[in-house]
């Protein structure tokens, strides 16, 4: 008897619930364990993920973005140092492009601000804002200055520690901190030199066409030569 009472045909077919909506009668059956497992690991993944990827170290799209633009510049500037082709149009024009100015402003303030400030405003190194420079003006010496570093003075020379990208990325940061007017600037230190734009293009290469056969007396100056 007490198998009889304790039997009820409910939990092998639908039950119907009493209410009904217009007409409309819904059936109470309980969903798979599996389901109801899996809608719980889902609930506490969330806030988890949350955490991990906008308040943690979790790499955001933007910092996912920015790693791809910097790969793939990599190979663009293996292949430019391989015919020794980075000019002053090259990292003019990487002070617009978004990836590389936030990878180079993060490279900056990780192994740069410690001697120049977190923006640029000078410390144990020189102000990198204002128009007085020790190694020349031109987007091309501070390349070169941050690539072979300045030894006697305790700078780094940073081509052994960062990939090629990365130098074009820090580069193209310090070239947009020019007149950027930070708090408690380092006094100037070196020559004023104003920093003159790119040739054009279309100049640059012919320049470039002409130097492939040209003598050292017809080859023009380079922004390098011009600024020291």
């Amino acid at each position: 008897m007490n198998q009889q009472q304790e039997y009820d045909p409910r939990f092998e077919e639908d039950h119907l619930l009493e209410h009904a909506y217009d007409g409309i009668q819904e059936y109470d059956n309980p969903l798979p364990r599996w389901w109801v497992w899996l809608f719980w690991v889902t609930i506490g993944f969330a806030p988890l993920y949350v955490l991990f990827y906008h308040f943690g170290p979790g790499p955001s799209i933007h910092e996912q973005y920015d790693a791809e633009m910097v790969a793939f510049y990599d190979t663009q500037a293996e292949q430019l140092l391989a015919l020794g082709d980075i000019d002053e149009n090259l990292l003019v024009g990487l002070m617009d492009d978004s990836s590389m100015l936030g990878t180079g402003k993060k490279i900056f303030q990780d192994k740069c601000a410690t001697c120049h400030g977190m923006f640029g405003e000078g410390g144990i190194g020189p102000n990198l804002t204002d128009d007085y420079w020790l190694h020349g003006a031109q987007l091309e010496d501070v390349y070169r200055t941050i690539r072979e570093g300045v030894v006697e003075k305790g700078m780094l020379a940073w081509e052994r520690q960062l990939r090629p990208a990365q130098l074009l990325a820090v580069t193209a940061h310090v070239g947009t901190l020019l007149g950027s007017e930070p708090p408690n600037p380092k006094p100037p230190q070196g020559t004023q030199v104003e920093r003159q734009p790119p040739p054009p293009k279309s100049e640059a290469v012919e320049t470039a066409g002409e130097g492939e056969g040209a003598t050292d007396e017809a080859v023009p100056a380079t922004a390098e030569e011009t600024s020291t």
